[in-house]
């Protein structure tokens, strides 16, 4: 990625180019994706670095419209099932209602994997303010989207909750999300982008909260996730963890735990039904089937999938190129070659639909079930 007439011909010469080379993606992969707009050519990678993405839509978003180059970042588990999700719980609030969505809330259901250390170390330098994101931005919530960023829908918005609470829509018991803050730029810009809400796309709030059994499973999840945040701000116990406890890049989990992983999430559309003016709610899911866990094998199975859209589909995909999300970008065909090559995404309730009446909590109490047997 540092060599610029690599990268020029490899650009000339490629359909699609996905984009694995990160932790983190700000240092290396802006000269790539620079390459693929010049050339026209399409472009993914699985960054969950909203810093760098900002950066590329701010850079090179108008000449990716001029060349008809599809540039979609956050293509792996950040951010495909948030995107897709919110992505098919607005398509069927419009299908089954022809209203606009009021709310949309992603509930993380039972999950198995592993984590890397190149993932962790790119989150802890985010989170320590690292010289690599230089590229400034005024709110973390909304920077991807342009012009929307006033201090008032900033204070009025949460991508994730604050502590354990029960939730009305989810019928559960729910938890903060510790991915919410990659994720819901994501999904706020296609909310922006194709119009998911009303007059003020952002009317259609989002955030994301994790399902758990109940309220002391709840609380205790809450308290692990506050202690290692401040073990990894605070300089001492971050150098202790780096050296002795956490992986380090370039380390994974195993083949095993790769190959069991699992991951299951629910998207809740909240709307108004105009001709009773009665509160309606949609229902999307996204499982990874037989993909594996979230981090490692689906990740690599989603981006893959992505990338064939275009490389295979590309008059299936949007016309007009740009900076763009996976739901604006793919859309319906992404979510056609998720369910082809194994894992399951679609709506709750549809005819047909094998999947359509389990839900996330009942997963989530099984898991919890098994694990105290």
């Amino acid at each position: 990625v540092r060599d610029p007439a690599s990268l020029q011909t490899l650009a000339s010469s490629s359909k699609v180019i996905a984009n694995y080379a990160g932790s983190p993606f700000m240092d290396k992969a802006l000269p790539v994706v620079q390459a693929c707009v010049e050339h026209g050519t399409c472009y993914t990678d699985i960054t969950g670095e909203v810093p760098f993405q900002r950066a590329s839509q701010d850079l090179y978003h108008k000449a990716a419209m001029a060349s008809r180059a599809l540039i979609v970042h956050a293509c792996g588990y950040d951010s495909i099932p948030s995107d897709i999700g919110a992505f098919m719980a607005s398509k069927a609030m419009r299908e089954r209602y022809q209203t606009h969505c009021e709310s949309l809330e992603m509930v993380v259901g039972s999950s198995r994997g592993g984590v890397s250390g190149g993932t962790l170390l790119t989150a802890m330098e985010l989170m320590t303010g690292s010289e690599k994101y230089k590229h400034k931005i005024p709110s973390w919530s909304y920077n991807l989207v342009d012009g929307t960023a006033t201090t008032e829908t900033q204070q009025e918005e949460h991508d994730t909750v604050s502590f354990v609470t029960y939730d009305q829509i989810a019928k559960s018991y729910v938890m903060p999300f510790f991915m919410a803050k990659a994720n819901a730029p994501v999904v706020r810009k296609s909310i922006s982008l194709l119009g998911y809400g009303c007059e003020n796309n952002y009317k259609c709030g989002y955030r994301e909260v994790v399902a758990v059994p109940n309220y002391f499973v709840g609380l205790t999840g809450t308290l692990s996730l506050i202690v290692g945040g401040l073990s990894i701000l605070f300089p001492p116990t971050r150098w202790f963890l780096t050296q002795f406890i956490l992986p380090r890049p370039g380390q994974g989990p195993s083949r095993e735990m790769r190959d069991s992983g699992y991951f299951a999430s629910q998207t809740f559309a909240t709307g108004t039904n105009p001709k009773n003016n009665e509160p309606v709610t949609t229902e999307a899911y996204v499982k990874s089937g037989n993909a594996g866990d979230p981090g490692y094998k689906a990740t690599a199975q989603m981006s893959v999938e992505a990338s064939l859209c275009m490389a295979l589909e590309r008059e299936a995909c949007r016309e007009e190129g740009g900076v763009l999300t996976p739901a604006v970008a793919l859309g319906d065909t992404l979510v056609k070659r998720l369910n082809q090559s194994g894992m399951e995404v679609g709506i709750v309730g549809r005819q047909n639909d094998d999947s359509a009446n389990e839900t996330l909590v009942a997963t989530t109490q099984t898991a919890h079930n098994k694990k105290a047997a």
